[in-house]
């Protein structure tokens, strides 16, 4: 995340793509986005759970 894009308390302005979204907004669609990452990453997983 570059901290740049976030132009004040309530911008984000994508400096790569140019998206303009409320702040919040665009975080509440980043949020589960990252957790269904982690957690499918972790179902994935090859190492063998601890006993």
């Amino acid at each position: 995340m570059e901290k740049k894009n976030r132009v004040g308390q309530a911008l984000f302005i994508c400096r790569k793509c140019g998206v303009v979204a409320h702040a919040d907004r665009n975080a509440s669609h980043n949020i589960p986005a990252r957790g269904e990452a982690v957690w499918i990453a972790g179902r994935e997983s090859r190492t063998p759970a601890p006993s």
